[in-house]
């Protein structure tokens, strides 16, 4: 199959690069033009109007009674880019050359279309044809005819397009040839732009979160490693004193051992649990809400006991949900370690409280310290909004909010308690098949 950039028919494609470095963004610059245009001498035309440096002992057409005051050469009073030209002269070998663009990964940035082409689809026809294969190029219809209608045009082609093309009669001028090109290329590079842009702060965002998720895992680590070196404590001083005891007080001591081991074995099993929606495998199960937030008190309870945080569950309600245990512990864990460092000053309080409403599971989060001001308190769960200075990243709630709204479909709302400290609400949809439904309401 020949490449449209080296054959084209009547007229060459024009070798200059279809990329260039843009040299403040260091993004390739796309500046492929499709001409498709049935009349040779008007296709020429283009190929002056676009690269003048390119033909030689050629006179330009008299596109209108204003070309007479234009210069000879375009170039020498516009400056305009180097554009690559690929001309066509039937619609059938248009949608070949974009077809053998997109497949090498070169596109069209722009094409100028003769609306009425002789034989076989007409250019709107052309266009709609190119809109399923390639919905980033941009257009400009030309033709010496009012057979269509600007609005008619519209009609056929559909609101969604009305963005990317345009529309110029003949006869034109360099001027008019130019200023298109140079807008529709312009806003295909800045369209393409964006998107990329958009990507890489997406995948940035996306490992700020994970960075952030690493830190709670972090944290629980740290309380972890205490707790099970409290256990082995137990076990040791036990086996040791077991040496020297009866039978009968030998199985006690073995019975403690065991179930200190058993301790160890539960809670590193809720922090692989925690590990696991780190890593991205947060898979969702039906499951009883009360499990993560067990989870997350077991891996805090060190912590907890550290600071002297009294726990307090003031409703408990049997209640499923289909939800990842993983994602739910991170949220529990994340406001757990909130409200132990607001209130980290002297001892507190948290209460949890687990409900069953009408429209869904309520969790209720309340810690007892100092709150937080009223003019800030929309916007604590932005990113990197902190109110611990040099001691967080501004993540930990920017994360609930995402693993509750985002993941789980719910909501998640943070509000002052009328009494004292901050009062977070969870709201968790109930499971969606009828026989979830119906055990919800027997109890669970």
């Amino acid at each position: 199959m020949t490449s449209p950039a080296k054959k084209i028919g009547l007229i060459q494609s024009i070798s200059v690069p279809e990329y260039e470095k843009d040299a403040e963004t260091s993004l390739e610059v796309n500046r492929r033009i499709l001409i498709v245009e049935d009349e040779p001498e008007i296709a020429k035309s283009y190929q002056y109007i676009l690269n003048p440096e390119t033909l030689s002992n050629v006179v330009p057409l008299r596109r209108s009674s204003r070309s007479s005051s234009e210069s000879c050469s375009p170039a020498r009073n516009l400056q305009i880019p180097p554009y690559e030209l690929t001309i066509a002269h039937t619609g059938a070998e248009a949608y070949h050359y974009i077809e053998e663009a997109i497949a090498e990964g070169r596109p069209f940035s722009m094409g100028f279309i003769d609306v009425i082409l002789g034989s076989g689809m007409d250019g709107i026809e052309l266009v709609r044809q190119i809109q399923k294969i390639d919905q980033d190029m941009y257009f400009v219809f030309v033709t010496a005819y009012q057979d269509r209608s600007v609005n008619a045009i519209n009609e056929l082609l559909g609101p969604e397009v009305a963005e990317r093309w345009d529309y110029l009669n003949k006869p034109f001028t360099d001027g008019e040839i130019i200023q298109k090109a140079r807008n529709a290329v312009t806003h295909w590079n800045l369209k393409q732009e964006k998107q990329k842009r958009n990507l890489q702060l997406a995948e940035l965002q996306r490992r700020l979160l994970e960075s952030e998720r690493l830190v709670s895992v972090a944290t629980v680590a740290r309380g972890m490693g205490h707790e099970f070196g409290n256990i082995l404590v137990q076990i040791i001083g036990r086996a040791d004193l077991a040496k020297k005891k009866s039978e009968r007080e030998m199985k006690e001591a073995f019975d403690l051992i065991i179930k200190a081991g058993e301790m160890a074995s539960k809670v590193l099993d809720r922090f692989k649990n925690l590990n696991r929606n780190v890593d991205g495998q947060n898979d969702k199960n039906l499951i009883r809400l009360s499990q993560p937030l067990d989870d997350a008190l077991l891996l805090l309870d060190h912590q907890l006991k550290l600071t002297n945080v009294k726990v307090c569950r003031t409703k408990n309600d049997p209640a499923l949900v289909y939800a990842s245990a993983g994602g739910l512990t991170q949220v529990f864990v994340n406001l757990i370690i909130n409200s132990i460092y607001v209130m980290k000053n002297s001892s507190g309080q948290i209460d949890f409280s687990i409900a069953k409403t009408p429209s869904a599971v309520e969790v209720k989060v309340r810690d007892y310290g100092p709150g937080i001001p009223e003019d800030i308190i929309d916007r604590v769960t932005e990113p990197f909004f902190t109110t611990k200075g040099n001691d967080g990243t501004g993540l930990g709630l920017a994360i609930c909010k995402e693993i509750i709204e985002i993941e789980h479909e719910g909501k998640f709302t943070i509000k002052n308690h009328p009494i004292k400290g901050v009062e977070i609400t969870i709201e968790l949809p109930y499971p969606g098949t009828q026989e979830q439904k119906d055990k919800n309401e027997d109890g669970a």
